[in-house]
């Protein structure tokens, strides 16, 4: 039976591209799906088959591409009242949108959860939480574990803040649910995690609540191609993700250390990045603003990465080994667990030297450990269920109302 589901997601790629590739699936499958987005995703989403619900976005200029997205301690636990500003904003478009009746679930990323979750209490609908970084619950924080590695302290004034703030909207809309439950990241909700249950922190913790599906991706990215010389040149990824203004000075480094090597090299920037604070550029490297990555990776023999799950998801898929140079929090939670699973290899971009980078990459060329590791890991989420999956767990949630 059709039904409607809405989508709730902050503008970001990394969290945006999995929750469209779900929306395909259910749009195929004959779902109406309302996309809450500004107006720089509203293409992506109608590509899908899913109708656009524009709302004005506080956080869509700070995570545009090419802007810089280092944030020092102080500021990143302010962002969590950022996001909850994103998050009333939702839940106003919400309200003046669907006046004719509220969907039949929300479907909200897990920074949004604040929004999905009044949302579904002041309407009586579930609310699932999409998740394209590490679950949580009782018993492991990925935001308590971003903020221990980035050393934010736990009296820090933005949490009070963000409670406060919080208690008040629920109390505007006579919301009984406690604030802890609306805000919390500390119990087991429903959730379809974009990886595998092996990739997990505290795997076993989870329960049948939390739907590890493994990658999912849009028919576009697995259907792009790349054109590449069919020889034995080893080739070299090189991805900081779309916001990667703040990594000019390790993209110079990897273009010296890779500069004279018999190797060619695919280095993606960004929209907005200036090429030419990157010197001269040797002819074996191409310079890009964007790449179908997961069609690039086909033909790579090492991946150079942020580590935003979606990209290390990527690489697993592809059987290509992994430089991990985390540069965000998020995704220096996700680069550890890469690490400990044998998928590659950890490195700082902060303090990464050309003679660093190239004794990683000449160890990941010719490493068959790492290879091994990429395979099991890739048979676990082909096993995982992707799009299929996510979509059937949205499915059991929805219920039927007369």
């Amino acid at each position: 039976m059709s039904s409607h589901i809405a989508v709730l997601c902050i503008p970001a790629h990394g969290h945006i591209r999995p929750a469209l590739a779900v929306t395909e699936e259910l749009v195929r499958r004959g779902h109406r799906v309302s996309f809450l987005t500004p107006d720089g995703f509203a293409p992506a989403v109608r590509q899908t088959g899913a109708s656009v619900v524009p709302y004005a976005s506080p956080l869509a200029e700070a995570f545009a591409a090419g802007q810089s997205v280092d944030l020092p301690p102080d500021q990143m636990a302010w962002s969590l009242v950022m996001v909850q500003y994103e998050c009333e904003a939702l839940i106003r478009a919400a309200e003046e949108h669907f006046t004719d009746g509220p969907p039949d679930l929300f479907f909200h990323d897990t920074s949004l959860a604040f929004a999905g979750r009044t949302l579904g209490a002041l309407w009586n609908r579930p609310a699932v939480q999409s998740v394209p970084s590490m679950a949580s619950n009782a018993h492991y924080s990925d935001l308590d574990t971003m903020f221990d590695m980035i050393g934010v302290p736990e009296d820090h004034p933005a949490i009070p803040e963000l409670f406060r703030r919080a208690g008040e909207v629920a109390g505007e809309y006579g919301l009984s649910v406690p604030t802890e439950e609306l805000l919390g990241w500390h119990r087991p909700v429903e959730s379809v995690v974009y990886a595998p249950r092996v990739f997990q922190t505290a795997q076993e913790t989870f329960g049948d609540e939390t739907a590890f599906v493994g990658p999912c991706f849009l028919t576009e990215d697995l259907a792009a191609t790349w054109d590449t010389p069919q020889d034995d040149t080893p080739l070299v990824v090189i991805s900081m993700g779309t916001m990667s203004q703040a990594q000019t000075e390790f993209f110079r480094t990897c273009v010296r250390a890779l500069s004279g090597q018999p190797w060619r090299a695919v280095l993606t920037v960004g929209n907005g990045f200036d090429t030419t604070t990157l010197g001269t550029v040797p002819s074996n490297i191409e310079v890009h603003p964007w790449i179908p990555q997961v069609a690039v990776l086909e033909h790579a023999d090492v991946f150079v990465t942020s580590g935003g799950l979606g990209s290390l998801m990527g690489a697993v898929r592809t059987g290509t080994p992994m430089v991990m140079a985390p540069h965000l929090p998020e995704h220096q939670v996700t680069c550890v667990r890469a690490a400990e699973l044998g998928l590659g290899v950890l490195l700082d971009p902060q303090e990464a030297t050309e003679e660093q980078i190239l004794t990683i990459l000449r160890h990941l060329i010719a490493d068959e450990a790492t290879r091994t590791e990429l395979r099991r890991m890739r048979e676990l989420t082909e096993a995982a269920g992707g799009v299929t999956r996510a979509a059937d767990m949205l499915e059991s949630r929805i219920r039927v109302y007369g």
